[in-house]
């Protein structure tokens, strides 16, 4: 009888972690427009339910941008915005980001200010005709599941050449 209760005892205990994955689920952080609106005065929409961050619209058009080799960019047309990390995480040490096929540990991605490591970062990725969509990936500890935001041009949005 004992084995039996610490047998049943065990499986209501997996069950949870079976159904919800074996890291910590943090709630979402949100998704805004970067400070510079980079990518111009685009209509920008962020789906709470969904994760997914829409730019522009019919009629509307992304900025083209030149290269800028102090920061490393190449030319092209380009968004931005910034993805907050949830309030329950202050440690930023163990993040990881993953976007674009490259990943980037310790939180190196987080952004700066004065010195002082804030609670968002801020990407400013190139967007083309075939290159509307796309994820981000952030863990935000080692043992947390990963969070997916889904970042999308909106159909009839425009994009901009050099002397445009």
């Amino acid at each position: 009888m004992k084995k039996s209760l610490i047998v049943i005892f065990s499986l209501v205990m997996l069950i949870p972690l079976i159904l919800t994955g074996c890291g910590r689920e943090y709630t979402y952080g949100k998704v805004e427009r970067d400070n510079s609106l980079t990518g111009g005065n685009l209509s920008f929409v962020y789906d709470e339910v969904t994760h997914t961050a829409t730019f522009g619209g019919l009629g509307e058009a992304v900025l083209y941008y030149e290269a800028d080799e102090s920061l490393g960019k190449i030319a092209g047309n380009r968004i931005g915005f910034k993805i907050y990390a949830p309030c329950d995480v202050t440690d930023y040490s163990k993040a990881k980001l993953n976007f674009q096929g490259e990943e980037i540990t310790g939180g190196a991605f987080m952004q700066t200010v004065y010195g002082q490591v804030m609670n968002y970062f801020v990407l400013t990725p190139l967007v083309s005709e075939t290159n509307r969509e796309f994820e981000v990936k952030v863990t935000w500890t080692q043992e947390a599941q990963a969070q997916i935001y889904k970042i999308k041009i909106a159909d009839g949005t425009k994009f901009l050449g050099p002397n445009e």
